[in-house]
């Protein structure tokens, strides 16, 4: 049976539109809008792989009037006056379809609905499929026709049958008309009758079928649904009828005139001249399926540029199992086993020789490599580092594969989610998934460097991101050692501790139960000692807690149950089960998780080991060097705030800071009204809370919350302190106003964060957008600076040739393990490369220390 696909043009392109307007904004060098444009080819790419169809039909709405407009003038006449910007993409979206040879068809006095129902009817002894946005089509869905029906954004599509409309509405799809008929449409200002809606409309069609005969039964409807229903009668059969779709249009083309056999290779110009260069060569992708070829060794083929990609599970890098490698030649994606390539020395002197190698995930492919015995090349380009810079809110595998136009025919994250042991992740998953990565991504590849190059970030990418890899790569290995004993005696103390703060919890609640249920706990809390701010969540969040604190003795020690709770299973038995055969943990780094640049760890995450407190110090004792060594810690100072200061060239804070002055003082002085000699340590703590309130974002009801004080109070204390640092107030609100402009802030090093958030109509989500628009460029110029200061501080440690080794990044602080020989050596040259990684307007401060522990370093 011939398949056809029917595009509801107008529908499409709006979804397009409003679904990239906030998240993935964009134009052409020369300011032409196309975000429209490219969620419509996305979609359309979509819906080609999933009905793989024989012919193709874009229909469209010619504009007013139409017969319906005949009928009744104020239809659709609720509708906005559309967005210049997406006006002008409709003739863009034209042109591309005519560079592809899709059809394109629309007609004065009807809408693009009546074409595709026309069509639908003409095609009866195919199977068509429509795709669109607009339930209204549902009305045509039969034995041969499905929808596909666009849910959310631009990926996430229903295909809608008799059977499973039937079950979603509790309706036949030709009662479409009669629900429109009685409840209307506030979209397309169908009135239908006033007062009923979708509920009361359904209830009515279920029981008598159709509008016709709900009136043939009117007596037996009761009450002012009765009287509803009479008031507007001539209304609902008239909105009935705007609603019916015209199914009689003759046309002058064939269903043969849509023949679709892929895209011409005329788009690809369109590509070039609208500066679409990830979809680029994708011209015949849609209708090609990947073809894999095994070969038993690498002789003969090119390896210069080679992307090389590994075949291989997708679990933490220290349990990932090795299949093989697959590379993209000459039309092909080639597959070797790694029990050929580890007896191929033609492979393995690629490795050693190659210095032109790419692949996604650099640091990954380094440690299967390693693992599995072959040589561990440097490899030149990691196209995972490189398309996350163009695309930082992606965090995810899946959302930044996704965001490089590139389609798998299954997510990393199923294959995680299936996948119940290693062994599930089995070869004949990985293999098409992998297959269609390498293809579309060998593809892409050139087009990634120059959108790089084009958004000014190759600098980034080549001095900063990429030299990081062997360096990160170099600490996974390494490890740091952790003594076991000193996790267990601080597990005993928190045991005992539990144990004391669980009786208390029990005594003051006159009662035994789940200190660890929500619903137990709230149950105590709300019913048995009646405190305020139950309401209908009962909500027993940590956030709800620290508002309770005062009105019962229990909340303060349900709060340290909770702390110590998490020391126990996050700290201690966390740890402890990523302690290897070595005696060390051996975390992964990650640089492409966080949308400010900051590295993240996980397996397990070092970068949540609490400094705020003792007990979470505590942890630190466990974190040891062996006889003989000892652990460096090397920690900037203030480095947001000494950011903040350059960035904003504020002259009275860098005067503060080139003088060595404690600038929690200096600014404490200013907000209190005394001079510094007279500044307390109560109004320096409340200086410190607002010097890096500033730096986060922070607005008077934060403030106010976080020092426990009245909004008016906060409110002068940050408008005495912008009084006082004039530069920080207008850089704050340039970095605003840039962000609404473009919707996105950058670094120092234009490292960039989308912030789609800042234009929402949502007052809420707006201040959050505002807040990341005033943090991210600092605390993304702080994560650049400390990871040029890892890579200064690498370089000088091989310059001397020195047997010290970098072991973790957490926040501003490195930590070193360093031979008792060497520390007088490793203080002087962590501390230059570090205070020299970066000019700044003010000076750069580290502090060293040195310890047995990670504890007695800090």
């Amino acid at each position: 049976m011939s398949k056809l696909l029917l595009l509801d043009g107008n529908s499409m392109l709006f979804r397009a539109y409003y679904a990239t307007l906030y998240t993935h904004r964009m134009s052409t060098s020369n300011g032409i809008p196309t975000n429209a444009v490219f969620g419509f080819i996305m979609m359309l790419n979509k819906a080609i792989d999933i009905i793989k169809p024989d012919s193709i039909l874009v229909a469209w709405d010619a504009g007013k009037p139409t017969f319906r407009h005949k009928q009744f003038a104020a239809y659709k006449g609720t509708r906005k006056p559309l967005d210049e910007d997406l006006i002008v993409q409709f003739p863009i979206v034209r042109e591309f379809l005519d560079a592809t040879g899709i059809k394109r068809f629309e007609i004065e006095g009807y809408e693009a609905d009546d074409i595709i129902g026309s069509m639908a009817k003409t095609n009866s002894k195919g199977m068509t499929t429509i795709l669109t946005s607009d339930r209204d089509l549902l009305q045509l869905i039969d034995d041969t026709t499905h929808v596909l029906l666009m849910k959310k954004g631009l990926s996430d599509m229903d295909l809608m049958d008799v059977e499973n409309f039937k079950e979603k509405y509790n309706l036949m799809p030709k009662q479409i008309i009669d629900l429109k008929g009685i409840m209307g449409d506030s979209s397309d200002n169908i009135p239908g009758v006033a007062g009923i809606g979708e509920k009361g409309a359904t209830k009515l069609l279920v029981q008598y079928g159709s509008l016709e005969n709900v009136y043939e039964n009117i007596d037996q409807i009761k009450g002012k649904q009765k009287e509803k229903l009479l008031n507007d009668k001539e209304n609902a059969f008239m909105s009935k009828e705007l609603a019916t779709i015209y199914t009689s249009m003759d046309f002058p083309f064939t269903i043969q005139d849509c023949k679709f056999d892929g895209y011409d290779e005329k788009v690809n110009d369109f590509y070039q001249k609208y500066e679409m260069r990830s979809l680029i060569s994708k011209t015949t992708m849609t209708s090609k399926s990947y073809q894999i070829k095994t070969i038993c060794s690498f002789k003969g083929y090119d390896s210069k540029d080679l992307l090389l990609m590994p075949v291989n599970s997708k679990e933490a890098y220290l349990n990932q199992k090795l299949y093989g490698f697959m590379f993209f030649n000459n039309e092909e994606v080639l597959y070797l086993k790694v029990e050929d390539a580890l007896e191929d020395s033609y492979f393995k002197n690629m490795l050693k020789h190659e210095t032109s190698l790419r692949t996604w995930d650099a640091k990954e492919m380094m440690h299967l490599l390693q693992r599995y015995g072959f040589y561990v090349p440097s490899f030149k380009e990691d196209l995972h580092l490189a398309a996350f810079l163009l695309h930082s809110q992606a965090t995810d595998t899946d959302s930044l594969i996704s965001s490089l136009g590139i389609e798998l025919p299954e997510t990393i994250h199923d294959l995680l989610k299936k996948a119940k042991t290693v062994e599930a992740c089995h070869i004949d998953r990985l293999l098409p998934v992998t297959c269609a990565w390498t293809w579309q991504l060998s593809i892409r590849q050139d087009n990634i460097f120059d959108e790089l190059k084009k958004d000014n970030l190759l600098d980034l990418y080549e001095n900063i991101e990429k030299p990081l890899v062997r360096i990160l790569f170099e600490m996974e290995n390494q490890g740091i050692h952790i003594d076991e004993n000193v996790l267990d005696e601080i597990g005993a103390k928190t045991d005992t501790i539990l144990e004391s703060l669980t009786q208390q919890i029990y005594e003051m609640a006159h009662m035994v139960f789940n200190i660890n249920s929500p619903k137990q706990l709230a149950g105590v809390l709300y019913d048995e000692l009646n405190l305020k701010g139950g309401g209908k969540k009962r909500s027993t969040s940590a956030e709800v807690l620290e508002k309770l604190k005062g009105s019962h003795p229990i909340i303060d020690v349900l709060l340290d149950y909770r702390k110590y709770s998490k020391i126990k299973s996050t700290y201690i038995e966390g740890l402890k089960k990523h302690i290897q055969q070595d005696s060390k943990i051996h975390t992964c780094f990650n640089q492409a998780m966080t949308q400010t640049g900051r590295l993240s760890s996980s397996d397990p995450n070092l970068q949540n080991i609490s400094v705020r407190d003792e007990q979470g110090r505590e942890i630190r004792k466990a974190f040891v060097a062996q006889k003989g060594y000892k652990l460096l810690s090397a920690d900037y100072s203030q480095i947001e705030l000494r950011m903040l200061a350059h960035m904003a060239n504020e002259t009275h804070m860098i005067e503060a800071f080139k003088e060595g002055a404690d600038i929690h003082n200096r600014t404490a002085s200013h907000i209190f009204h005394v001079s510094q000699e007279d500044v307390t340590p109560d109004m320096r703590r409340v200086a410190k809370t607002v010097n890096f309130g500033i730096v986060y974002g922070q607005t008077e009801f934060g403030l106010s919350q976080q020092l426990k004080i009245s909004r008016k109070e906060a409110g002068e204390f940050m408008e005495t302190y912008f009084a006082s640092y004039p530069n920080i107030h207008q850089f704050m609100n340039q970095l605003i106003d840039f962000c609404k402009e473009n919707g996105y802030v950058e670094t120092m090093f234009h490292r960039r964060r989308m912030i789609p958030e800042i234009n929402d109509k949502n007052f809420m989500t707006r201040e959050f957008g505002k807040r990341a628009a005033m943090n991210a460029p600092i605390q993304g110029s702080a994560a650049d600076l400390i990871k040029i200061a890892m890579i200064r501080v690498d370089q000088a440690m091989k310059e001397k040739n020195v047997k010290s080794k970098m072991l973790l990044q957490i926040h501003d602080e490195l930590i070193f393990l360093v031979p008792d020989d060497e520390l007088e050596v490793m203080q002087a040259l962590v501390k230059e490369a570090m205070e020299q990684a970066m000019e700044l307007k003010v000076p750069l401060k580290a502090s060293i220390n040195f310890g047995q522990s990670w504890y007695e370093a800090k």
